[in-house]
């Protein structure tokens, strides 16, 4: 099976696309939450250390937003965000929540602070948890992720806790791990990919870094074309019914848009830790793109409020989208339904 995290999955929701062209989508399909802003590492490369990694949900908070999303209709839920989603006390009780009603549910996490009665809860609750691990060794690892180097090693023995913990319980929870491919780490790749066939995850991605605008970091050397291809090849070699290597393409990196509208917004949703509603992750420092805040209004009146078609209309009438960061969250879903609304082929009722 194919995770397709280049691609996109909205052909899935035929339905839900023509709510959304009549104006009448009830709920986005997926929402993003961050319980924390706080993270107890502070990586190389992150695009959110401008933010200060400051702030949290409201203790409770949290599961009364799940029951809301979940009384709307919103199909699934991701704890990752800002911060270590981990930090919050709400998390696995609103996992644990979320799931009991009906969602489906995941996390992205740096995996340090993961604790034994954490596994199980997991193994039965998520869909998929993706480890943020960028480094191959704990020297490495402690230099990109600014930590410390013991955290390294606790994190490939939650891996196996977890691994062993899905085996145990027949789970169907799909182990990923995120390696973000900078000159830094670069040298790591293939034999943290080894590593990590080793403990059993499910998949091990290699991810292009993308600039933006208010990242306080700057690569100071590409990574060639060439060594690219090297690595794709050596990770294909690795690749086998139970494992992927996957070296995340390369043709993405381009800013330039086809389309000028974002026609995928709706769709995605991203909750920050102060209560924030974003349609768009990386214009967070915009003010203008909020649709409201929950910790001042039910999502549901968030979601049929005045100011969340202000902010929608900011967006694709104010923000030139070439300048957006490359391959956006919505990036694959716009050039979709881009096309469905301005075919790029002629005679379309000889289907």
């Amino acid at each position: 099976m194919s995770n397709k995290l280049d691609s996109h999955k909205i052909n899935y929701h035929p339905k839900e696309i023509a709510d959304m062209f009549e104006g009448k989508l009830q709920a986005p399909i997926y929402v993003e939450i961050s319980p924390t802003g706080i993270c107890n590492h502070k990586c190389l490369f992150c695009h959110y250390n401008y933010l200060g990694h400051e702030g949290k949900f409201k203790k409770g908070k949290m599961l009364e937003l799940v029951r809301d999303l979940a009384s709307l209709g919103v199909k699934s839920l991701v704890f990752a965000g800002n911060g270590e989603p981990t930090l919050h006390v709400d998390t696995i009780k609103a996992i644990e929540l979320a799931k009991s009603l009906g969602l489906d549910v995941a996390m992205s996490t740096n995996g340090a602070l993961l604790k034994e009665e954490h596994f199980e809860v997991l193994a039965k609750n998520l869909t998929w948890i993706r480890f943020s691990f960028n480094a191959g060794s704990d020297e490495n690892y402690a230099f990109v992720h600014q930590a410390k180097h013991s955290d390294y090693h606790k994190v490939i023995e939650n891996i196996k806790k977890l691994k062993l913990t899905k085996d145990r319980l027949n789970s169907d929870i799909t182990i990923g791990t995120q390696f973000v491919l900078i000159p830094e780490n670069k040298d790591f790749a293939l034999e943290h990919g080894t590593l990590l066939k080793s403990l059993g995850v499910d998949y091990f991605s290699v991810k292009h870094f993308y600039n933006h605008s208010h990242n306080e970091f700057e690569v100071k050397e590409e990574i060639t074309n060439e060594f690219i291809e090297k690595l794709s090849l050596q990770a294909d070699e690795l690749c086998d019914d139970s494992f992927k290597f996957i070296v995340r393409s390369t043709a993405n990196l381009s800013s330039k848009r086809e389309y000028s509208k974002c026609y995928g917004l709706e769709f995605i949703v991203f909750i920050d830790e102060n209560g924030d509603v974003y349609s768009c992750f990386s214009h967070q420092y915009d003010k203008k793109t909020i649709m409201g805040n929950i910790f001042e209004n039910s999502f549901k009146d968030i979601w049929n409020s005045k100011q969340k078609k202000e902010s929608i209309n900011y967006i694709n009438d104010c923000i030139e989208k070439n300048s957006c960061q490359p391959n956006c969250r919505h990036h694959q879903i716009n050039n979709y339904l881009w096309d469905l609304k301005h075919p790029s082929i002629e005679h379309i009722n000889f289907i």
